[in-house]
């Protein structure tokens, strides 16, 4: 995937009567669509269809694949701090049952892997330098948020916040790895 440069006249400034161009790069063969129309090739269900659109939100307006990628990712890796932070909490927490911190432990250092692989894809996209190769580093971090989600449902049920945290950071995750898919091309995807 090369990067192209797209010109945009951006704004006339009437007053100096002169014109001022905004270049604005663009990733060869990356479709463009909607918000609307990437939350819908990417999401798989009800739940994940909201977390899309609240990401996204729901613009007609036509942008690249990559710019809904990398919206995702910057939300999933925002979600994995405050995921850190009900874990520190539960671990900062002497009267915190065992049950509870344990799986807690897991959940810090799957969070962090989580997070540097997401930010590193991101950053891929960015520099149009997405590729299938780097899908498996997002399926990594969808299993490493749910492997956190899985300690804490098997060590205290599905009531504490931890897992409610984790639960919405794997939908994060698994947005971003499906609208990853939007922005591979679809030949190196076969």
């Amino acid at each position: 995937m090369e990067r192209s440069a797209t010109v945009f006249v951006a704004l006339t400034l009437l007053v100096a009567g002169s014109v001022v161009v905004v270049v604005v790069d663009a990733c060869d063969g990356v479709p463009r669509m909607s918000a609307v129309e990437a939350c819908k090739q990417a999401s798989v269900g009800p739940a994940m269809s909201r977390t899309c659109a609240e990401t996204l939100g729901t613009s007609a307006d036509e942008q690249e694949a990559t710019d809904f990628m990398v919206a995702a990712a910057n939300a999933a890796t925002e979600s994995y701090k405050a995921g850190k932070e009900a874990v520190g909490k539960v671990l900062s927490n002497p009267l915190a049952p065992d049950g509870e911190r344990l799986p807690c432990l897991v959940c810090a250092n799957k969070y962090d892997d989580a997070s540097m692989l997401v930010a590193s894809t991101a950053d891929d996209a960015k520099r149009c330098k997405l590729s299938a190769d780097s899908l498996p580093d997002l399926v990594t971090a969808v299993s490493a948020v749910d492997e956190c989600a899985t300690k804490m449902f098997e060590e205290s049920g599905n009531t504490t916040s931890v897992y409610a945290t984790a639960i919405t950071n794997r939908d994060w995750t698994v947005l971003v790895l499906r609208l990853a898919t939007l922005v591979v091309p679809r030949q190196q995807l076969s």
